[in-house]
Formats: C-alpha cells, sequence, structure tokens
C-alpha cells in the first residue's frame, strides 16, 4: 500500500473540515502612518465570505473603541482610515502597532489579517491627555483646551508624549497632588480612578493634569459635572432676562437656562447642560409652569413663578428650583395645563374658544393682581369660573355637545389630579 506524504493527507483533511466565514483584505494603505491628514482619502476594503451580523475595526476584538465598516455591496465593505475616530482606535503611549477587521457572523467572529500602522506624530513633541470613560470613545485632550468630565464614568486618565526619565506627572486638587504612575514600556503616564479618587473628583470644581519636565510644565484642564446642585437654600429662586441664559444656581455653571421673548404670559424656555447636551427641551411655558430634570442620581424641579413684562426696560422670569422631593405643584398651574390639552370646547359670553386660548385668558385674568396670593378656590371661585364683567358663568361643552359650567368641570378636573397624587406609585 502506496503512504501517503504529509502534505497530502494535510489537504485531505482540510478539504474534509466545513468551510468557516471569514473576512479578506482587498485593498489597504502602504506604509499606514496615523493619525492621517484631515481630509485625506485612505481607503480600506475587505471583503467577507458571507454577510456578517457586525463588521468593524478594532485593536482587538474586546476593544470598546471601535469604527464600523460601510457596507457597499456584494459582501464588501469600506472605511477611510483618515476617519477623526480612528485615533481613539490607537493603543495610548505606542508609535506602531496592528490594527484588524472584524467581523462576527451568529456565534463566531473572523478576524482579517494584520493591518500594520506607525504614528504620525511620534516626532512632533506634543504631549496629549486620553480620558478614558465607561461606555464612550476614549476622549484626546491637548493643552490649553477645558473640557467638562462626569467624575462618576472616569475609569483611567493616561498621559502620552512624556517618556523622558526626569518628567514627573501628577493631578492636582485644589492644594491635594496625586502623582500618576510611569509605565515605561508604555511611555506613558496612568491614573487608575478608584473608588476614593472619585470621590475627590466629584468633590472638586476643576482639576488639572500638570506634566513637569525640568522648569516646563503642560497643563490640561477639567470641569467636573457636579453630582447634585449645591442649592444656597432648599428653594431658590433666580432670574432671567428675556432672550438671556442664566446658569442655574448651585450647578457649577453646568446647567444653563435660556428664554426667548416673554408674550402673552408666555415664553419658550429650555435648559441646556456646558457640552452642548439638551437637559430638557424648548418648550413653551406660562406662570406656575414646571418640569423635573435630573442631576446624576438626583432629580430636581423648575418651576416658574413669574413672567414680567414691563414698559420700560427688559423682561423677565423669576424660576425657582429645588429638588423634586420637596416640591409641591400649583394646583392653579395644574388645572392651566388640564385646560391647554383639552380638546373640549371653552364657552365665554357667547364665544367658543380651545383649551389653549382659554388658559392664555385665565392666565391673563391671573396677571392683574401681582402682589396678592391666590388660591385654588379662589381660582376657581373668582377667576376661572364666571365673567368679572357681567357675572355671566363660563360653560365648558364635550365632544358629544353635552355642557357643563366651568366651575363644575374644574372641580371633576381638581379632583382627577390629587387622586392621581394620593395613588402609590407604580399604579
Amino acid at each position: 500500500m502506496r503512504q501517503l506524504s504529509p502534505a497530502f493527507t494535510s489537504f485531505v483533511l482540510l478539504a474534509a473540515l466545513p468551510a468557516q466565514d471569514n473576512v479578506r483584505i482587498v485593498k489597504v494603505p502602504d506604509h499606514l502612518r496615523l493619525p492621517a491628514t484631515a481630509g485625506a482619502n485612505l481607503l480600506l476594503e475587505v471583503e467577507a465570505s458571507s454577510t456578517p451580523d457586525a463588521i468593524w475595526l478594532a485593536s482587538d476584538a474586546a476593544a470598546q473603541d471601535r469604527l464600523p465598516l460601510q457596507d457597499v455591496g456584494q459582501r464588501r465593505f469600506q472605511a477611510n482610515l483618515a476617519d477623526a475616530r480612528l485615533f481613539d482606535l490607537l493603543p495610548a503611549g505606542r508609535d506602531q502597532g496592528s490594527l484588524y477587521v472584524f467581523a462576527r457572523f451568529q456565534n463566531r467572529t473572523a478576524q482579517s489579517p494584520a493591518i500594520a500602522w506607525a504614528r504620525a506624530t511620534k516626532d512632533d513633541g506634543k504631549v496629549r491627555c486620553l480620558v478614558r470613560t465607561h461606555g464612550k470613545p476614549t476622549r484626546t485632550v491637548e493643552p490649553g483646551d477645558r473640557v467638562w468630565l462626569d467624575p462618576a464614568t472616569i475609569e483611567r486618565i493616561d498621559l502620552q508624549g512624556a517618556a523622558a526619565r526626569q518628567a514627573a506627572a501628577m493631578v492636582r486638587l485644589a492644594d491635594v497632588e496625586v502623582p500618576l504612575v510611569h509605565r515605561a514600556e508604555d511611555q506613558l503616564w496612568v491614573l487608575d480612578v478608584d473608588a476614593r479618587m472619585r470621590e475627590r473628583l466629584m468633590a472638586a470644581e476643576l482639576f488639572e493634569v500638570e506634566l513637569r519636565l525640568g522648569p516646563a510644565s503642560t497643563l490640561f484642564e477639567f470641569q467636573c459635572v457636579p453630582p447634585r446642585l449645591n442649592l444656597a437654600d432648599p428653594v431658590t429662586k433666580f432670574v432671567v432676562p428675556q432672550r438671556k441664559k442664566r446658569f442655574v444656581p448651585g450647578s457649577r455653571n453646568w446647567l444653563e437656562v435660556r428664554i426667548d421673548d416673554i408674550t402673552a404670559c408666555h415664553v419658550l424656555l429650555e435648559l441646556v447642560a456646558a457640552d452642548g447636551s439638551i437637559v430638557v427641551p424648548e418648550q413653551l411655558v406660562h406662570e406656575r409652569d414646571y418640569f423635573e430634570f435630573q442631576l446624576a442620581g438626583a432629580r430636581y424641579v423648575l418651576s416658574v413663578q413669574k413672567l414680567v413684562n414691563l414698559l420700560i426696560g427688559d423682561d423677565y422670569a423669576e424660576l425657582q428650583v429645588q429638588a423634586a422631593a420637596t416640591f409641591h405643584p400649583d394646583r392653579i398651574g395644574q388645572l392651566l395645563r388640564v385646560i391647554e390639552a383639552s380638546t373640549n370646547t371653552f364657552v365665554r359670553e357667547g364665544k367658543d374658544y380651545e383649551g389653549q386660548a382659554a388658559a392664555q385668558f385665565l392666565l391673563a385674568k391671573l396677571a392683574v393682581p401681582r402682589d396678592k396670593v391666590i388660591d385654588v378656590e379662589e381660582f376657581i371661585e373668582r377667576f376661572a369660573s364666571q365673567s368679572s364683567r357681567t357675572g355671566e358663568p363660563y360653560h365648558v361643552r364635550d365632544e358629544d355637545g353635552g355642557v357643563v359650567t366651568m366651575r363644575d368641570w374644574l372641580r371633576a378636573a381638581l379632583q382627577r389630579i390629587e387622586a392621581a397624587e394620593a395613588r402609590p406609585k407604580g399604579k
């Protein structure tokens, strides 16, 4: 019997195995230097053996920082290696390395051959700060930037480009300095944010990361998102002129209220964070209106106390902020919300009005006695139930044509509000 050669035996065994999904590099730039110049076109194209569930570029399969590839048809996928997001994929402190394309096929992940790269900024002499946060891409900070960070999500801070032995790096919070650990093999200075350090950062308004090299230093500045509002009073009032913006008291300039023109007892208002994120989208509010917002794990209420129109000078809004647990909704404000949202018809002195117009009319009536405190009983009996000029009662007509007095309609609405608040949460 003829003995098969080892090479032939291997070929037979491989041929007997079922074909596996894979990913093949079709095109990649030669001598890849990263990060690339903005606007450059460094095309990476790969071909998958079958359509993958997901396909991305990363330094390893488990890396959080990854760049998705775009499907261009025929099981081919592309990415521009000049994409600014690619910088987050480069391991900090390394001047060269490999990237891979990973494709997930059901329960299996295939990996492409290595894509070698060299750092284009190796000799630029710059020091960079890399901030790694939970669930978000790595953030690169340049000297001179002032960046907002949420201490609750920071995992690690790295300084790259500071390999000299005589260098020293530290985090400075007020009068406290915490040294960074030097990892010579990675040419890196590292601060791992443990529970104690996180507590310090959450108590700080700002902190600095400084690299010292002889008499020179490189400084990175950060402002801390507050974990809660530091209110001088449990209920704190502040004023925002129309078409202006003001910081929410106790927010360390993190939260900002912006308002537009005050017109017809209403104003457009929004709540924005310092990084540009929208906390409360722009909405039309009126006096006695309110809305909740969250800061870290705490909830607060911002309420509209007054909208003031002046003959001379700037109109302004008087606002109030407090913890949600201490807030008791203004019953008149709640009833005005119900009227605005109602699809019923409101009849006043023989004329029909929609809910929004009816609420605006009542707001105008309430604005006249500025110095008098009006409770919900007086609102229903004196302001909202009958004409102050003729004494004629107001009415409400439902969609089926049924008519009730405004007094009865408001009392029924008030009962529903009180019953809803008395109901246990979640029921």
